[in-house]
C-alpha cells in the first residue's frame, strides 16, 4: 500500500497520477497546513477533514484515506460516524481513524469495527505500543520512521520488535516520517506499506543507473534508425 501523506486536494489528485498509489494520509498538522493555517478549532477541523471525504468518494483511485482523531474518544468515534456517512455512497473505500496510542484511544479500536472502520495507531514508538494496539483490536500501526531513526540509537531493534508483533497479528505496519528516498529505501526492509510526502513520492522512481541505462536504450535505437 502506497500512500501520499498531505491533507491538499490538489496534491493528493497530483499523487493519484504516481503509480500505485491508493490514496492518502492525513493529520491535525497537515489539515493545518492546507488551510494556510497554524492550528484550527475542533470544529474546523473536522470540517476540513470532511472535505476530503467528500472529494475521495467520488474518485474511484482513492481506496485507502487516513485521518486522524482528535479529542476524546467520543469526540473520535463522532468523527468517525461523520467520514463514514460521507463515504457511504462509495464503493471499494477504505476508512481508517487514527488513534493515539493512549488506553482511552485504543478502546475505540472496537467500536470503530462495528462501523466498519479501520483503526490505526499512530505515532508507535516502542513495541509494548504495538503489542497492545494489537490486543485492542487496532487493523495496524503507522510508525514514524524518519523520527525513530533519529532520536532512538537501537531503532533498527526496536522497528524489528515493532514489525515482528504486527506480522504475528497479521495486521498492517505503515511506515511514516520519510524526509527522503533513501529512508523509504530502509523502511521497505520492514514493510511494503508506506506514506510519503508529495516530493518523497515524486523522488522514488530515481536512479543514476537506472538513467544511465535508459539513455543507453535510447542511444542504442537511435543508431539502428
Amino acid at each position: 500500500m502506497l500512500l501520499v501523506d498531505t491533507a491538499d486536494q490538489n496534491a493528493i489528485l497530483d499523487a493519484l497520477k504516481f503509480p500505485g498509489v491508493q490514496g492518502f494520509t492525513t493529520n491535525p498538522t497537515l489539515i493545518a497546513r492546507a488551510a494556510g493555517a497554524e492550528a484550527l478549532s475542533l470544529d474546523e477541523y473536522v470540517a476540513a477533514a470532511r472535505k476530503l471525504c467528500v472529494m475521495s468518494a467520488d474518485i474511484g483511485a482513492i481506496r485507502h484515506l487516513m485521518i486522524q482523531a482528535v479529542g476524546s474518544a467520543d469526540d473520535a468515534l463522532r468523527q468517525a460516524a461523520c467520514y463514514a456517512g460521507d463515504l457511504k455512497a462509495a464503493r471499494g473505500k477504505k476508512l481508517w481513524i487514527k488513534l493515539a496510542p493512549t488506553r482511552t484511544s485504543l478502546l475505540c479500536c472496537a467500536a470503530l469495527k462495528e462501523m466498519e472502520c479501520a483503526s490505526l495507531a499512530t505515532a508507535v514508538f516502542t513495541a509494548a505500543q504495538a503489542y497492545v494496539a494489537m490486543e485492542a483490536g487496532a487493523d495496524g500501526v503507522a510508525v514514524y520512521l524518519g523520527r525513530l531513526m533519529r532520536h532512538n540509537r537501537d531503532w533498527e531493534k526496536q522497528l524489528e520488535a515493532i514489525a515482528a508483533i504486527v506480522k504475528s497479528a497479521e495486521r498492517i505496519l505503515l511506515l511514516a516520517s520519510f524526509p527522503d528516498r533513501q529512508t523509504v529505501e530502509i523502511g521497505l526492509r520492514y514493510s511494503r506499506d508506506i506514506t510519503t510526502p508529495p516530493s518523497v513520492l515524486e523522488d522514488l522512481l530515481t536512479s543514476s543507473h537506472s538513467q544511465e541505462a535508459i539513455k543507453a536504450f535510447d542511444e542504442k535505437v537511435a543508431s539502428e534508425r
